[in-house]
């Protein structure tokens, strides 16, 4: 069955993994390479993303049990009309029971697969041995039905149980990608989160690492351009899982223009364009 539409999403019970983060960089990148999508929030607690994304991403509240399932039937349906290639779903903490109930009730992983609509789940290995287990749940419910990519967030993991593990083993046998996340200082950080109090409004990575946006002091916003220069490539080599084969990028980047002098200047990311 030929992919053509793309469903993000991470369906882990644990919070804290940093999957917000990641998902920004992850769209700076689709928007890097002019790769349409849009998403759906179903953090009704904070709705980050939708903020972040007015005009793409739409909020949904999720219930519990039958209302739950209602919502999620209607958002799928909206993605199986959509034409955007890419859907990019942001799911709170705690939501996971919600989510895989909705998807094995309805059946939309095999549904949605006959209209050409394939699911990657991205799963962050943790250091606590229940988080550990979710994901081991989350594979087995789903096995060869969806794509996975497994994200590595040093900054946030110190002891690494999954490397070595059965279940990483497992997730090799059935393709799984990894992506590593790069670490921001802590300064960098806070001041994102200030930025976006002096907005009044979510900012985007793509906002907040333009130079001239002056959202951020241009060496903050330089460490920001430094993790996309670091992360852009990962993306690039599993972009088979996250956009259909027609919309995979030729090249990481667009070529880059000869140095004017004998000094290597890094290259910068001009996401205003």
């Amino acid at each position: 069955m030929t992919v053509t539409h793309r469903i993000h999403i991470n369906p882990q019970s644990k919070g804290s993994l940093g999957k917000s983060f990641e998902t920004e960089f992850r769209t700076a990148w689709l928007d890097w390479h002019a790769i349409p999508w849009n998403g759906s929030d179903l953090d009704d607690r904070h709705h980050t993303f939708a903020d972040r994304h007015p005009a793409q991403v739409h909020s949904y509240r999720l219930g519990h049990d039958d209302d739950s399932k209602a919502t999620l039937l209607g958002l799928f349906r909206g993605i199986a009309r959509s034409d955007s290639p890419v859907h990019v779903i942001d799911v709170r903490a705690q939501a996971d029971g919600l989510v895989l109930h909705a998807l094995e009730e309805l059946q939309l992983l095999e549904s949605l697969a006959v209209e050409g609509l394939r699911f990657t789940f991205f799963l962050f290995p943790s250091e606590d041995t229940e988080s550990m287990n979710n994901l081991m749940d989350l594979f087995y419910f789903a096995g060869d039905r969806v794509d996975y990519v497994i994200v590595r967030n040093p900054a946030k993991v110190r002891t690494d149980l999954f490397k070595g593990s059965s279940l990483e083993t497992e997730l090799a046998k059935f393709g799984a990608r990894t992506v590593t996340l790069p670490t921001i200082t802590p300064i960098t950080l806070l001041a994102m989160k200030r930025a976006e109090a002096r907005a009044g409004r979510g900012l985007s990575f793509a906002e907040l690492a333009h130079p001239e946006s002056g959202h951020l002091e241009r060496i903050l916003a330089g460490e920001l351009q430094w993790a996309m220069q670091k992360l852009f490539p990962h993306y690039h080599e599993v972009a088979e899982v996250l956009v259909p084969a027609d919309r995979v990028p030729k090249e990481a980047y667009p070529p880059m223009p000869e140095p004017r002098t004998r000094r290597q200047s890094q290259r910068m990311f001009n996401l205003g364009e």
